[in-house]
C-alpha cells in the first residue's frame, strides 16, 4: 500500500532521512521504534507533505504522491496523529469529530443542521467506539490527557482513512491507559485498514504490530517480525541498552 524508495530528508548539513527504503503493505500493522532523534517522526512528516523531501519517493496504492500538499495526501485516504496533539481546543468533541469528517466533504460546515444529518449519526458511532459519546459537549481542552489522545484516534477514525499513522499514540500515559490504547488500536483502528504506529512503549508496540522497523540517526537498521528485531544485538545496544526489560 506505502512505499518508500530511497527516502531523504535534509534540514541544511543535518540529514534526517539517510535513504530510507520501506514497503507496507495492505492490512499490516507496522511500528516503527528508535531512540529520540532517530528520524521516526520526520519520516511521517515527509509522507505525508508537512515536510517535501529532499530524494527518494513515495507511492501510495500505485500512485507516486512525492512531494504532493498534505491536503491532496489526505483525500488520497491517508490520516495520522500527531506526537503533540492538535485538537480545536475550544470546540466540543462532537465538533471536532465533525470538523475531521467535514474535510472529506465539499461544501460548508454550516450548510446543514449536524444534529439531524446522517453525518451526525456517523460522529456519535465514532464517538461511541472510542468511549467518548457521553463527552459529547465537553470542550476539548476540558478533557484530561488520555480522553484527548482518544479524540484524535476518533477525529481519524472519521475519515475512513486506509492508511492510519499513529504518532505516540501514548505519550504521556500510565501504563493502565497505554494498555486501554492498546486495545483501541488493535480492536477499532488496526482492523480493515493498514496501521504504521510510532512509539515508544514497548509494551503497546509488541502488543498491536506484526512487524518492527527500527530507524537510528536516519537509517533503518533492522526490519521485522517484533520478536526477532528485539532479539538484535544491534536493536538493544542502540534502542534498549542492556536492559532486558523490553516490557514498558
Amino acid at each position: 500500500m506505502l512505499a518508500l524508495e530511497g527516502l531523504e530528508k535534509r534540514f541544511d548539513a543535518l540529514v534526517a532521512l539517510a535513504g530510507i527504503d520501506l514497503e507496507v503493505a495492505t492490512g499490516e500493522v507496522l511500528g516503527i521504534i528508535g531512540p529520540n532523534g532517530s528520524g521516526k517522526t520526520t519520516l511521517l512528516n515527509t509522507v505525508t507533505g508537512v515536510y517535501p523531501p529532499s530524494g527518494g519517493r513515495v507511492s501510495f496504492r500505485g500512485t507516486d504522491i512525492t512531494g504532493w500538499k498534505g491536503h491532496r495526501i489526505a483525500r488520497l485516504g491517508i490520516a495520522r496523529t500527531f506526537q503533540n496533539i492538535r485538537l480545536f481546543p475550544t470546540m466540543t468533541v462532537f465538533q471536532n469529530v465533525r470538523a475531521a469528517q467535514h474535510s472529506r466533504e465539499s461544501g460548508s460546515l454550516f450548510d446543514r443542521p449536524a444534529s439531524s444529518s446522517v453525518s451526525a449519526r456517523s460522529v456519535e458511532f465514532v464517538l461511541e467506539q472510542v468511549g467518548l459519546l457521553e463527552e459529547r459537549e465537553v470542550l476539548a481542552n476540558h478533557l484530561p490527557l488520555p480522553a484527548r489522545r482518544r479524540l484524535e484516534v476518533a477525529r481519524l477514525l472519521a475519515v475512513d482513512a486506509h492508511l492510519v499513522l499513529l504518532d505516540e499514540p501514548a505519550g504521556g500515559m500510565t501504563p493502565a491507559e497505554t494498555a486501554d490504547m492498546a486495545r483501541l488500536i488493535r480492536e477499532v483502528v488496526a482492523p480493515g485498514r493498514t496501521c504504521v504506529v510510532i512509539e515508544h512503549k514497548l509494551a503497546l508496540i509488541t502488543s498491536v504490530c506484526t512487524r518492527l522497523c527500527v530507524l537510528d540517526l536516519g537509517c533503518k537498521i533492522a526490519d521485522g517480525i517484533p520478536d526477532e528485531v528485539l532479539a538484535n544485538s544491534r536493536v538493544r545496544d542502540l534502542y534498549l541498552g542492556a536492559s532486558d526489560d523490553t516490557g514498558s
